[in-house]
């Protein structure tokens, strides 16, 4: 679903569920969306097998093992990767790889 959809949904859900006078089944792969739409989840293994269901606490502690990382990062222009090369890395070969500027090697001649 594109970002607009998904809101679209979440309103509707929200508005269901807000009225506390019907039971909304919902199925995701996201565990921010369960937690953002609902009270109560079960993880199902198997074609429809409950392995856990609780509050979303609940479920973390007892399957959430370790950490997410999320990073973002730059690509440096190929410009930056010369420059750093010149200045940072002595006597440092430059060879082309390749139509591309993406096909550059950088490595060292010793």
């Amino acid at each position: 679903m594109d970002p607009e959809a998904r809101r679209f949904m979440w309103e509707v859900v929200g508005n269901i569920a807000a009225k506390k006078t019907s039971a909304v089944i919902l199925t995701s792969h996201l565990m921010e969306e369960a937690e953002a739409l609902s009270t109560k989840m079960g993880i199902m293994v198997k074609g429809g097998q409950f392995k856990c269901f609780g509050s979303s606490q609940h479920i973390k502690n007892k399957f959430g093992v370790g950490f997410e990382v999320e990073l973002k990062i730059r690509v440096p222009k190929v410009s930056e990767l010369r420059d750093m090369a010149d200045g940072e890395l002595d006597g440092c070969l430059i060879e082309r790889h390749g139509r591309s500027d993406k096909d550059i090697f950088i490595g060292s001649t010793l």
